[in-house]
């Protein structure tokens, strides 16, 4: 290994490595050796590691510098976050890693202002507490902070990632990823930190990991390119917490399939597993979910999820995208299909949900379910409602209800234990 110690890296928590990071990495690209950060903290901006694996050892910290000027805009343009600006980065190469038992840093709330919170206009008086859940206000800050783009054989094992500015470990275009132990800690009042979000991508295993997110724990699209598809995913024995949603399926025209989910444990979540696709040229198709325990906390701000332990939605989706970003796309058949969630104990602030538009959901099973609901404090600062954003249409809910199911079509419901349930299958 090459030690950033080699090249003048300083762990002081104050002085700006970014050059040291940078000689140790040109010197092991030419070696092919792994760079090693020894236990210290090493204030750095952003590190492109140029086909380079990376070790941390225990007690090493890499902090992001707070400093936006240290995060060079990079060859690359994220559909939803712009021009890439990111703390770690590898646009390209093959085989490469960040290992060991040491922590990346990313300094999030240097970019905050925290002392004010995005309280929204739904309405209503919000209480101290209510306040406190709200977001921070978006102001200017790295878009992405791990960043893979266009790269195969990827590991990230056994480190601590904390306080992202915006989403957290981005993947995008890469297969052949493995995402394993991890533990993933960011602030709770932070908009768009996602713990993981993996885009267009091909062969992922994410497994053994913790996640805590005030956005999105793991989320599978294909918002870095619609047209590429994100396939054979498979996802366990996680431990979840989300303001927003623990694990999301599909997003806008994503194309989203064959992704195995098991063994994970959701709690305090605004919304557990969610399914969703734009109504036209979305699609998520081949899904199956197993053996997980979901708990829905419905959180004030402004977080995609009203306490829906299960959600599965077709509907449109798009009028924030520029009309170019659409591609021209035919779904032969539904846009959500071949879904099925088995061995599911459910303690929900609101209902579960299947919301399509003239049966574009279809071939869904929901078998071995348990749903307990539960008294809540925030349900009614959106309303009785399923919260489907982005989208405009609005679901309505009664309280006493437990699964409500409109617009879709071949639903099998076996031994799912809800009290009540509200069953609609006209179009919306």
């Amino acid at each position: 290994m090459i030690s950033i110690l080699d090249f003048g890296a300083v762990s002081d928590g104050k002085t700006l490595n970014t050059k040291a990071f940078a000689d140790a990495i040109a010197a092991a690209k030419e070696t092919k050796e792994t760079v090693c950060v020894p236990a210290g903290t090493y204030l750095t901006g952003t590190v492109n590691l140029q086909g380079v694996s990376l070790y941390l050892e225990a007690g090493a910290v890499i902090l992001g510098s707070p400093d936006l000027n240290d995060y060079p805009v990079q060859d690359y343009v994220h559909n939803e976050m712009g021009p890439l600006r990111a703390l770690i980065v590898n646009l390209g190469h093959d085989h490469v890693s960040v290992t060991g038992a040491g922590t990346i840093d990313l300094n999030g709330t240097a970019f905050y202002d925290t002392t004010k919170m995005n309280i929204p206009p739904y309405g209503k008086v919000f209480t101290k507490e209510q306040e406190a859940e709200c977001t921070y206000y978006i102001g200017k800050r790295p878009g992405q902070c791990i960043f893979f783009y266009d790269s195969k054989d990827i590991l990230l094992s056994g480190i601590t990632i904390l306080n992202a500015p915006c989403w957290t470990i981005s993947i995008n275009s890469c297969e052949n990823v493995r995402l394993l132990g991890l533990e993933i800690n960011t602030h709770l009042n932070v908009p768009n930190d996602d713990g993981i979000h993996i885009a267009s991508s091909k062969s992922v295993v994410i497994a053994n990991c913790r996640i805590s997110s005030g956005d999105d724990c793991i989320a599978l699209s294909c918002i870095t390119d619609w047209t590429r598809p994100c396939e054979d995913i498979v996802i366990t024995n996680c431990v979840l917490r989300s303001c927003s949603k623990a694990i999301v399926i599909g997003y806008i025209y994503s194309v989203v399939r064959n992704v195995l989910i098991s063994n994970c444990i959701i709690k305090e979540s605004n919304r557990g597993l969610t399914i969703m696709c734009h109504d036209e040229c979305g699609l998520v198709e081949n899904i199956r979910v197993s053996n997980c325990i979901v708990d829905t906390k419905v959180r004030a701000g402004n977080w995609w999820g009203n306490g829906e332990p299960i959600a599965i939605m077709a509907v449109p989706q798009d009028k924030h995208l520029p009309k170019e970003q659409k591609p021209e796309r035919t779904i032969q058949g539904a846009c959500v299909r071949n879904i099925h969630f088995t061995g599911i104990t459910c303690m929900g602030e609101n209902a579960m949900g299947i919301v399509g538009v003239n049966g574009n959901v279809e071939n869904v099973t929901l078998r071995d379910i348990d749903y307990t609901r539960k008294p809540s404090a925030n349900l009614p600062l959106k309303g009785y409602r399923f919260d489907l954003a982005p989208s405009d249409i609005v679901c309505d809910i009664p309280l006493e209800c437990g699964l409500k199911i409109v617009g879709a079509k071949n639903v099998r419901l076996e031994n799912v234990n809800t009290g009540v349930w509200t069953i609609e299958n006209e179009s919306i």
